[in-house]
């Protein structure tokens, strides 16, 4: 329940009451009937309606031989998204890793961890996900899942995130809207909008005020954004930037408990306080984020050549992100009688540490230019697309950061402890360019097949050095990626594929002196490959279908002690995985007034190559192996709407040898919301329970690059309640 006392600044009333800023109505590019379906996520969506992360044709979703699912504007606010991690909820093939409070999120796509560098993009270009994510001007939000050599080149072969800019609308936008959750929270937005014939501008503002269900975590979190655009005969001129500062006190996972005093901790905790932060410490400061990105766009009109249809553009951004990454870090157990990592002892002793990284800066810059041309040749018409892209990445952090053993609390009962802030650790500074030159060709050769070639050529350089200098590292790869597609269309509303390429990634080793002869060096990129058939199918009698099947192996580093070092070394293609899974996503109105929503995900993810053969054949730690959401809908109005998700998720690996795994879990959320219609404004009232049953579980065990292996749970029941307004 809200409680009487909850307090809002001044500041939030005025900018969410001032009758200035909206996000105007629009109708969903979701929709798949002429009745409204809800705005939830899906993966294709009726023909015309395009993504721009998909987009290696003119085709719409529902004709290309890709998955994607989409999250609307709308469906942000109606949820209560406000992470990362809340936003793909509902999305099946989607995990977390190292998901919590105060700390930059990260996911996984069909098992495979996502790359924060190169697989997050914003308006298709690659952005670093080392920063909280904005909701307030961007439209929506693209999965693509599958391997994505062709598309996006360096990045890992679970898919891609892209956000969406909000654009200049045609109608004048005034909306605002404020949102308060239980224990005082509290988030508002401002969105502002108008055109005057060629020229338009958009402007989005938030704020909010953090005070989360776990203890001593407070946090807060300004954003403002301005997108311009100018239309000249038929010529697009875009700039916009967006500007974000955040901070927040981190809360760190648990881990496994060494209940036999033998140094190995392989039991699995019970559920402590959804309240509990063992990040409490007096000294802790918070994880602190300023982001600034921008870019500029120009696209011509289309024109004709001779018989082509041709069409140019060029874009550029510019991300810049400096960070303080400082907590009282849990990890290990000194003590009981054998030293116990990863983990705890068996009574929930934990060591803390006293970490500190001030400074952190990490710089991205990407040029693009592209060409689309549409032509014929004979009875095949042509989509060709042509795309030069450099991006350059870098890392910049201070000489040292801290990283202190400074005691030993219990963590059912924890206790204050001395800080050390002595910097003690060096750190590793790394770059990386890559150049890479991309042609695809959508070719149907008949009314009913079409034929999809695609060719990725990528150089990339990557250098890194401790920060006194020492322990230099450069590598200088060229790699060459193909892409192909064969699909079938025997009628309208009927779409079959198959498709196989490859992609390239690059790993780092983690900056951990004391764990890694090679700590921060990256190390050289390796190709993954991926196989997939699916159907995606639009039926009067049975609304929107889609399936996929899919094969993906992956190469990965892994630890080697080499001849005369104490500590491992991380080695390039040590490991690798097989990913063999399987998607369907079914999408109905079952009356005029209720509509669903089914997503299932199947995943066998082995390890097929390791260094240990006892690790051979064993599932991959903290994926799934099948997860179900099912969406349910009551709009008896257009003024009205109940939704209802149920998710259901089997038991995951914690362990790389099974032998320990997480229970499946089941979460109830729930939300209505009210539209109505005065002469000042269209006021929209919102109210949402996640985690109605408030069921206890563990979600996510991620064992990270270093080693450690931590456990979050799950939200408890969150109220909240929000309005908006278009004045």
């Amino acid at each position: 329940m809200f409680k009487h006392n909850c307090k809002i600044s001044p500041l939030f009333l005025n900018l969410a009451l001032a009758p200035l800023f909206p996000l105007s109505s629009f109708a969903t590019a979701q929709d798949v009937t002429t009745t409204a379906l809800p705005p939830i996520q899906i993966n294709a969506s009726r023909p015309g309606n395009q993504s721009s992360v998909a987009g290696i044709s003119g085709a719409s979703l529902n004709e290309t031989p890709v998955s994607v699912s989409i999250t609307t504007a709308d469906s942000v606010r109606n949820y209560g998204f406000t992470s990362l991690s809340g936003l793909m909820r509902l999305e099946p093939a989607a995990g977390d890793s190292y998901n919590t409070l105060g700390y930059v999120e990260s996911l996984n796509l069909r098992g495979f961890l996502l790359d924060n560098r190169f697989n997050y993009r914003r308006d298709g270009l690659p952005i670093s996900n080392h920063m909280p994510i904005a909701f307030e001007n961007k439209e929506r939000y693209e999965t693509l899942k599958g391997t994505s050599g062709l598309l996006a080149g360096v990045s890992a072969p679970g898919g891609l995130l892209n956000a969406v800019l909000k654009r200049p609308t045609s109608q004048a936008l005034n909306d605002a809207g404020l949102t308060l959750s239980e224990r005082g929270s509290s988030q508002a937005y401002a969105d502002l909008s108008r055109r005057n014939e060629d020229f338009g501008y958009r402007i989005n503002l938030g704020l909010a005020d953090r005070k989360p269900f776990a203890d001593n975590a407070p946090g807060s979190r300004q954003f403002v954004s301005a997108l311009v655009d100018w239309r000249f005969k038929g010529h697009v001129f875009e700039a916009e930037f967006e500007y974000q500062n955040s901070r927040q006190i981190s809360v760190p996972g648990l881990g496994l408990l060494d209940t036999n005093d033998d140094g190995l901790a392989e039991t699995l905790p019970s559920l402590p306080s959804a309240r509990l932060n063992l990040n409490s410490q007096k000294w802790a400061l918070p994880f602190e984020s300023k982001s600034l990105i921008g870019s500029v766009k120009w696209e011509s009109p289309q024109f004709v050549v001779g018989a082509q249809t041709i069409n140019l553009g060029l874009r550029a951004n510019w991300q810049g992100i400096k960070t303080n990454d400082r907590i009282a870090f849990p990890d290990g157990c000194s003590a009981g009688t054998n030293y116990v990592y990863p983990g705890l002892c068996g009574n929930y002793d934990v060591d803390i540490y006293d970490f500190r990284s001030d400074n952190e800066r990490r710089n991205m810059r990407n040029i693009e230019a592209w060409l689309r041309s549409s032509f014929a040749t004979g009875s095949v018409t042509h989509n060709l697309r042509a795309v030069l892209l450099q991006t350059q990445y870098r890392e910049r952090f201070e000489d040292l950061q801290t990283y202190n053993f400074v005691g030993t609390i219990n963590a059912l009962n924890p206790t204050q402890l001395p800080a050390d802030p002595t910097p003690s650790s060096l750190n590793t500074n790394s770059d990386r360019r890559s150049t890479e030159l991309s042609i695809s060709d959508a070719m149907a050769l008949s009314k009913t097949v079409s034929l999809w070639l695609g060719l990725r050529h990528t150089r990339l350089t990557a250098s890194s050095a401790r920060t006194n200098g020492t322990r230099n590292t450069n590598y200088d790869q060229s790699f060459t990626t193909p892409w192909a597609s064969l699909s079938f269309k025997p009628s309208s509303g009927m779409f079959f594929y198959v498709s196989a390429g490859q992609g390239v990634e690059s790993e780092v080793a983690p900056n951990r002196t004391n764990l890694f002869e090679n700590a921060g060096s990256v190390l050289p990129a390796l190709k993954s490959q991926q196989i997939e058939i699916g159907a995606k199918l639009s039926l009067a009698q049975w609304g929107q279908i889609n399936v996929a099947a899919y094969r993906t192996k992956k190469p990965f580093a892994d630890d080697v002690i080499l001849a005369g070092d104490l500590k491992p070394t991380r080695v390039s293609g040590a490991r690798q995985a097989l990913h063999t899974g399987f998607e369907m996503q079914w999408q109905q109105n079952l009356t005029p007034t209720i509509d669903l929503l089914t997503s299932y995900s199947l995943l066998i993810a082995r390890q097929t190559v390791a260094l240990d053969p006892a690790l051979i054949g064993k599932r991959v730690t903290n994926v799934e192996p099948w997860s179900l959401t099912a969406a349910l809908g009551w709009q008896p109005s257009s003024n009205f709407r109940w939704q209802n998700t149920v998710s259901v998720n089997a038991g995951k690996p914690v362990t790389a040898d099974n032998s320990v795994k997480l229970p499946s879990a089941l979460q109830w959320d729930t939300w209505v919301s009210y539209k109505t219609t005065t002469q000042a404004a269209a006021i929209t009232f919102r109210a949402g329970i996640d985690n109605v049953l408030d069921r206890r579980y563990w979600r996510d065990a991620p064992t990270q690059s270093w080693g450690g292996l931590y456990l979050f749970a799950a939200q408890p029941r969150t109220f909240r309640i929000a309005v908006s307004g278009s004045f």
